[in-house]
């Protein structure tokens, strides 16, 4: 039977087989080429809307585990919306397949989107082809007598645009905190929104904070002040992790955490009629103004303790040189400065390796040692081993930074560089405080 599962987007892979591809088993790069290829400006539709919204949770995608033990799962329904995370994680990857105008527009998506990327997909998991196939037709193929998507027609979407407009209930809550001085824009942007949304959409956790909701509006039954404290909590447990997606992904774990809230910020319920937490004007939803990326490497708060002259000579130039004024220059340098640093650890930790060995092999002996000696654990390791797949082209990639050094047709880009370092920055830490 099928289930759903959170799965991270590196982990998910296009289904050679999807019908929108002319040819079949290309390959990943070549499927994902070929997909937006064919989409075009569609693909560009989708990735706005994903950066605008996030993933559509009303649908979800149909994916089949594969063969190996990465933990990874073709998707069998959903290629174009994995295609449309792909472009916005590496728009480079879609040179010369999107035209011009759309891989522009593309890429100043994904400086947006790298600041809230989507971490986990949520996706319905079927043992193989066979358990899908029902579903994929059904979802393709019309409206099949009422058995399929019946689309509305301009009445009911009117009907429906009139009766809607409420702000859903996180955004709600986050427009009260942010109104009455709370709650800061930058820190409003750092909020996992879909874990909120999650925990305020159970009773049980709005009670603990003073807090109902009806016909759509979210309710204070406590004290303005008490009421904030609270969310101000729960939004600091999100925010520092310390309340992660699998903390409260069921009902089950969610009451458990409102359960163990503290007592001094559970919030007692007044003896006055409970009114809406926005008053009754609706206030009209802007994004927040997203922070602009940083233009060095390594950001500022990332501390090595580099013990190497050279290395600490190239670890300061990735400190100061500018993404934007010296991308070739960055990219270059971040290659060297990897393979050093892993020779740097083999050395240190008589680790034997021969002096011709590949620098995917000899990053899979550091990454196994740290991991061994728990320096890193396995979710900080999984972006290493992946980067290290030879048929790899994701953010981080050897293959692709390999390509940056060697190739005079792959071009850098400092969001994909950024991405690089944020995804191995665990691992390079791990390897100068080993």
């Amino acid at each position: 039977m099928a289930e759903m599962l959170a799965v991270q987007p590196s982990n998910l892979l296009i289904d050679a087989e999807n019908p929108r591809l002319p040819q079949p088993n290309t390959g990943q790069r070549e499927a994902q080429r070929a997909l937006a290829e064919d989409q075009q400006r569609k693909i560009l539709a989708l990735a706005k809307h994903i950066v605008q919204y996030g993933l559509n949770p009303a649908d979800l995608p149909i994916v089949m585990a594969t063969n190996d033990d990465l933990k990874r799962y073709v998707v069998l329904e959903g290629n174009r919306r994995l295609t449309a995370l792909r472009a916005l994680e590496n728009p480079e990857l879609f040179v010369g397949a999107l035209d011009n105008s759309v891989l522009k527009e593309i890429r100043a998506l994904a400086t947006m989107y790298q600041t809230s990327p989507v971490e986990y997909v949520q996706c319905l998991v079927v043992k193989n082809r066979d358990e899908a196939n029902h579903w994929i037709e059904l979802r393709h193929t019309g409206e099949n007598q009422g058995a399929g998507i019946v689309p509305w027609g301009s009445d009911e979407s009117s009907r429906f645009r009139a009766r809607s407009g409420q702000l859903e209930i996180h955004s709600q809550a986050l427009n009260f905190l942010e109104q009455h001085g709370h709650l800061t824009p930058e820190k409003r942007r750092l909020i996992p929104v879909t874990s909120l949304k999650r925990l305020l959409g159970t009773p049980e956790v709005r009670a603990k904070c003073g807090l109902d909701f009806q016909n759509g509006t979210l309710l204070y039954l406590g004290e303005p002040k008490h009421v904030a404290r609270a969310l101000m909590h729960i939004v600091g447990d999100l925010i520092s992790a310390k309340t992660r997606t699998e903390d409260i992904y069921t009902r089950k774990k969610r009451i458990q955490y409102a359960d163990k809230l503290p007592g001094d910020i559970v919030v007692k319920p007044t003896k006055s009629k409970s009114r809406a937490l926005l008053g009754r004007k609706r206030l009209k939803f802007t994004r927040p103004r997203l922070a602009k990326p940083r233009d060095n490497l390594i950001p500022h708060d990332c501390v090595l303790r580099v013990n190497n002259q050279r290395l600490a000579a190239i670890e300061m130039e990735l400190r100061t040189l500018s993404l934007e004024g010296y991308t070739n220059a960055v990219s270059v340098l971040f290659r060297v400065f990897l393979e050093l640093s892993v020779d740097a650890y083999l050395s240190s930790n008589k680790l034997t390796m021969t002096s011709d060995e590949s620098l995917r092999n000899k990053m899979q002996t550091v990454v196994n040692d740290l991991t061994t000696k728990k320096k890193l654990t396995h979710e900080q390791a999984a972006p290493v081993r992946r980067a290290m797949q030879k048929d790899s082209f994701l953010a981080p990639s050897l293959t692709l930074m390999h390509k940056y050094v060697h190739s005079q047709h792959v071009f850098p880009a400092p969001s994909d560089l950024r991405a690089h370092w944020n995804s191995l920055q665990p691992f390079v830490v791990a390897i100068w405080s080993a």
